[in-house]
């Protein structure tokens, strides 16, 4: 606290200290008069003028008496620290400053119980989500082995059409596990390296169904191994996440094949994957907003398939991976997608 406002702060004091010295100043001097007795109009002058030096004096004490502990209440205002910067708090001056320790301190307690309690009421709900995914998991593999065996001609269109519906369900699910696991990020977590394009081809194989499907069809335009460092289930995520959408914005009722095209660059800094397509685009005006939560933007509202969380995982995934996920669009001619994995430095965010 400056001194300014702890002047401030006792403004009435003083005030009632200046009327007071003046009321008993004056009750003296009329007694005085009253009793015909002189008295140097200097002397009362000079009687006001100590006794404000020693009120000033007394204000200054009092000042430097308690600065380190208001110093120390700033501090805990302006610090980025946690709660338990409020346990270090210095010793208390008066009977005031010590019951102004216990009430923090108290209120530090409730509000440590109660983060325990919902931490613990938390864990209780990611545990009870990530069971019910995996048995929700099991019916949709069932179901999709089941597709597979041989129909009838008549019945391959509908059959067909529940795989698609299959799909869906399955990347759902899969989009709620990542989203539950990624509170507990640092847990679930290994950095290796490999080569990424090997993930790329695994994520087309995973869905070559619906690309063939829709005529869409994946080009990888680079034949050799390229190594970065990252963890290969989440990054899985994140690419299999872009292709996903790339052929959800690329599908159309024509026959007109589209493809999906991969390329990686190579620089002293950093490895850049990137995903284009030849979909419907982004508009400009929802460029700057993709990766928020929820977001689903002028070509979301044509279809009730986007959540507005896909991308917003990917672009979480990618902060905590320490890498960077750009995007660059044209409305009418399609999205890329570009992962950054950056060299030579700790840049994983755990």
């Amino acid at each position: 606290m400056k001194f300014s406002s702890f002047l401030k702060d006792r403004i009435a004091y003083t005030a009632v200290y200046i009327i007071s010295t003046c009321a008993i100043i004056l009750i003296m001097y009329l007694t005085l008069i009253i009793n015909r007795l002189e008295f140097p109009i200097n002397n009362i002058f000079y009687a006001f003028l100590v006794s404000i030096v020693f009120y000033i004096i007394f204000i200054m004490y009092d000042y430097y008496r308690n600065k380190s502990f208001y110093n120390q209440l700033n501090s805990i205002l302006n610090s980025e620290k946690d709660l338990d910067y409020i346990l270090n708090i210095g010793s208390p001056n008066n009977f005031e400053q010590a019951m102004f320790k216990k009430v923090l301190l108290k209120l530090y307690k409730l509000s440590g119980d109660k983060t325990i309690k919902y931490e613990e009421a938390h864990k209780q709900y990611m545990y009870f989500v990530n069971q019910w995914v995996h048995q929700m998991k099991t019916p949709v593999s069932v179901i999709n082995l089941l597709l597979q065996e041989q129909v009838s001609e008549g019945q391959k269109e509908v059959f067909e059409s529940i795989s698609e519906e299959n799909e869906k369900l399955a990347h759902g699910l899969d989009m709620m596990l990542y989203n539950a696991r990624l509170n507990g990020f640092n847990l679930d977590f290994n950095v290796e390296s490999f080569d990424i394009i090997s993930i790329a081809r695994e994520v087309i194989n995973d869905n070559k169904k619906s690309m063939i499907r829709h005529h869409i069809f994946p080009k990888i335009n680079t034949n050799k191994e390229i190594s970065v460092q990252t963890d290969r289930k989440w990054i899985y995520f994140v690419i299999n996440q872009i292709v996903i959408n790339a052929i959800k914005y690329s599908k159309s009722d024509s026959e007109e094949s589209k493809l999906i095209t991969f390329e990686v660059s190579e620089e002293a800094s950093k490895t850049t994957l990137s995903i284009s397509d030849q979909g419907i685009g982004i508009p400009k005006e929802d460029l700057s907003r993709v990766f928020n939560a929820f977001f689903t933007g002028k070509n979301g509202r044509k279809t009730s398939e986007s959540t507005g969380m896909g991308m917003y995982l990917a672009k979480k995934v990618c902060d905590n991976l320490g890498h960077g996920l750009l995007v660059k669009s044209t409305e009418g001619f399609g999205t890329t997608f570009s992962i950054v994995f950056h060299k030579g430095k700790n840049i994983f965010n755990l």
